[in-house]
C-alpha cells in the first residue's frame, strides 16, 4: 500500500465514526424521539406504539448494517464538552426507545418476581448482541475510547432488552388472570423530586405474597378506593411465563 493511501485511510478513521450513520439515519432517530415523547405522556394506542418502538433498535441495527456491515462505533456519537472531554452518546433509536420502554414498564407493571426475568430477558440481551455483531463489525482503528464506545452501547442494548422482553410479557399476555382480595389498611401520596406524586396502598396479605405490602396505583384508584375497602387484585402469567399484577 502507498504511503499516500495509507494516509488517506488514517485520514478517514480519524473522523468521528457517528457522522455517516446519523446523517443517513436522522429519520429514524426523528420518528424514535417523537414517538417516545408520544408513548411516554399519551400512551394511546398502547399497543401499537409498544411494538413499534420495540422494533425501533432492531430496525435501525439492521438499516445501519446495510451500508456494509459498518463499525459498532458508527452507533456511537462522539463529542466534546466544554472541558474538553470526550462524551459519547448512543443512537437514539436504540437509547430513546429503551429508556422510554423501560420508564413505562416501571409505570404500568407491577412484578410478582423479579427472578422470573432473568432467563428471558438473557436470552433476548443474546439475541440482540446476535444481532449487533451480525451487521455490525468491531472497532479497529479509533483514537478513542473503545471501552467507553462498547460499554456506552451495550449498557443500552441490556436496558432495551430486559425492559422490552418485560413489556412484551405484559402488553401480548393474553391469560386469563387469576382473582385475589385483599384489604386496603391504609393509603398515602409520596411526593418525589420536581412534584412528582406517586399513589401508594398499603393492602393485607394476598395469594403468595404473606406480608402486608404498598402497591402503587393511578390517581383515579387511589380516590376511589377507600381504606378498609376490598380490592380486587389480578395475577396474570405473563407472555414469557413472568407473572404481573395489577388492581382492579
Amino acid at each position: 500500500m502507498s504511503k499516500a493511501s495509507r494516509d488517506r485511510q488514517q485520514q478517514r478513521s480519524k473522523v468521528t465514526f457517528s457522522k455517516l450513520t446519523f446523517h443517513k439515519l436522522n429519520w429514524l432517530e426523528y420518528l424514535t424521539i417523537g414517538l417516545s415523547i408520544w408513548f411516554l405522556f399519551f400512551p394511546k394506542p398502547y399497543e401499537i406504539l409498544f411494538t413499534v418502538l420495540l422494533c425501533m433498535p432492531i430496525i435501525g441495527l439492521i438499516l445501519n448494517g446495510l451500508t456494509g456491515r459498518p463499525s459498532i462505533a458508527s452507533l456511537v456519537e462522539i463529542w466534546k464538552d466544554k472541558d474538553g472531554n470526550d462524551k459519547y452518546d448512543v443512537a437514539d433509536f436504540i437509547d430513546i426507545a429503551a429508556w422510554v420502554i423501560l420508564l413505562r414498564v416501571i409505570i404500568d407493571y407491577k412484578f410478582e418476581s423479579f427472578y422470573s426475568l432473568i432467563i428471558p430477558g438473557t436470552i433476548a440481551f443474546a439475541i440482540m448482541l446476535i444481532i449487533l455483531f451480525a451487521t455490525h463489525h468491531h472497532i479497529i482503528n479509533t483514537d478513542k475510547s473503545k471501552t467507553w464506545i462498547y460499554l456506552s452501547l451495550i449498557v443500552n442494548v441490556f436496558l432495551y432488552s430486559y425492559a422490552g422482553t418485560y413489556g412484551a410479557n405484559c402488553v401480548y399476555d393474553n391469560s386469563e388472570p387469576t382473582v385475589y382480595q385483599a384489604e386496603v389498611v391504609n393509603k398515602r401520596i409520596s411526593r418525589g423530586r420536581k412534584g412528582s406524586k406517586s399513589y401508594i396502598l398499603k393492602v393485607t396479605p394476598w395469594g403468595h405474597h404473606y406480608d402486608q405490602e404498598e402497591i402503587s396505583v393511578t390517581s383515579d384508584q387511589y380516590n376511589e378506593i377507600q381504606t378498609g375497602q376490598i380490592i380486587n387484585i389480578d395475577l396474570k402469567k405473563g407472555l414469557f411465563n413472568i407473572p404481573w399484577f395489577y388492581v382492579e
